[in-house]
């Protein structure tokens, strides 16, 4: 979260409560704000001016701002969520949608019929002269008997000619309406597979849409971007051409991960991708879904290739429900063995720094310490918001996840 000096803040507001909602009430309240606003700014400016009597500065507040970037839905299922959404969209630092539209579906509330409609008009301080950078949000709850009616309220409030992405925080969407509905107006789709637990339809329902990339948003997922260093320092391990040889006898994959976060999350989801992304790189093929063990640990089968003839690798992923595991990973080892052996490990230590771990005949063990820090919701969404372009590598390693996912 930004602190306080860099949050935007509300500049011009107003809500109300009606048993319809009408898109075009809604931008009759925002065209009035926006007016209320410009006349606000040119008085302050006239005031100002003749006060200095000095001349009017082509960058006066009487100029409005305005973001011009794209249209931002998102779902939450309480209050609170929306709280947090729209938080966490106030504290952006780099770049703003031009209008966000809030849906809340008050799964846990019987106040009766009717919507709770708010209108704001938002402005991001500016360490310059000129004004902040304003933008429009608009929020609309409803009790969950009513919310089957959010979608169609979606489409005649989108700004035309803009990209329209929908940010769906929760993991509680595969087989919802809503979802579904949401998803077939939009460009890009951002999620949290981390939020899904151990529920594999949600995986499969992320991954069917690649088969109709024609017509399905284009992916973004938190998990992946919590997985960049974990990649990067994997990646990193087989660098040296002494140790190249050792991807082609890798036998084993062993992930731990935390079992339930604090926030109610996984680091099954990150596992699962990490696996995939393991995969689609080195070639290998999924030969069947994981199975659980008594012990409560998934195992699974690998299929991959050298000089011609096929070799096994054993994936094993092992939940961790210890107080301490807070973080989505807390280690990934890659053994190999043959003409070719060595140990790789990567471990999450603390939310700032990853510990690295290598071995190989053809080097000494090295061990170092590397500053990861887990980034924070608001710089997730606000990297996401400014890619337009699909993801091969992720869109890869989903595939294969979905495959090793268990089946239900």
């Amino acid at each position: 979260m930004a602190t306080a000096s860099t949050d935007s803040r509300v500049i011009r507001e107003t809500s109300w409560h009606t048993d319809v909602v009408e898109s075009g009430v809604i931008q009759d309240r925002l065209n009035q704000l926006w007016a209320d606003l410009s006349d606000a700014d040119e008085q302050r400016q006239s005031d100002v001016t003749a006060i200095s009597e000095v001349e009017t500065d082509p960058y006066h507040p009487g100029l409005l701002t305005r973001a011009s970037t794209l249209n931002l839905l998102t779902v939450a299922e309480s209050d609170e969520e929306a709280q947090q959404i729209h938080d966490t969209i106030n504290s952006l630092t780099e770049f703003f949608p031009s209008r966000t539209i809030l849906l809340v579906d008050r799964q846990q509330t019987t106040d009766g019929p009717g919507y709770d409609v708010r209108v704001e008009l938002l402005e991001q301080p500016t360490h310059g002269a000129g004004p902040g950078l304003r933008y429009e949000a608009v929020t609309i709850a409803a009790p969950h008997q009513d919310a089957g009616n959010l979608g169609s309220l979606v489409s005649p409030l989108l700004v035309s000619e803009l990209s329209d992405f929908l940010w769906w925080p929760s993991g509680k969407f595969a087989n919802n309406p809503l979802f579904q509905e949401l998803t077939e107006i939009v460009d890009r789709l951002i999620v949290d597979s981390a939020q899904l637990g151990l529920r594999a339809e949600g995986i499969e329902t992320l991954n069917e849409m690649l088969g109709t990339v024609a017509v399905s948003p284009i992916l973004g997922d938190f998990t992946w971007l919590r997985l960049n260093p974990w990649r990067q320092l994997i990646a990193q391990f087989f660098d040296p051409p002494a140790v190249q040889p050792c991807l082609q006898t890798i036998d084993q994959v062993a992930i731990e991960y935390a079992e339930s976060r604090r926030d109610g999350s996984s680091g099954f989801a990150s596992a699962l991708l990490a696996t995939g992304w393991l995969a689609s790189r080195l070639g290998w093929e999924v030969i069947e879904p994981l199975e659980q063990r008594r012990s409560g640990a998934w195992w699974g089968a690998l299929r991959g290739q050298r000089e011609g003839r096929g070799r096994d690798i054993e994936v094993r992923l092992t939940p961790d429900p210890s107080a301490h595991a807070i973080f989505s990973l807390r280690r990934v080892q890659i053994s190999s063995s043959d003409d070719a052996p060595g140990a790789f490990m990567v471990e999450r230590t603390d939310s700032d720094d990853l510990m690295t771990k290598s071995e190989a005949p053809s080097m000494p063990e090295v061990s170092r310490m590397v500053y990861a820090k887990r980034p924070e919701s608001r710089k997730m969404l606000g990297e996401e918001l400014q890619r337009f372009g699909r993801d091969k590598i992720y869109e890869e390693a989903l595939t294969l996840a979905t495959r090793l996912a268990p089946t239900r």
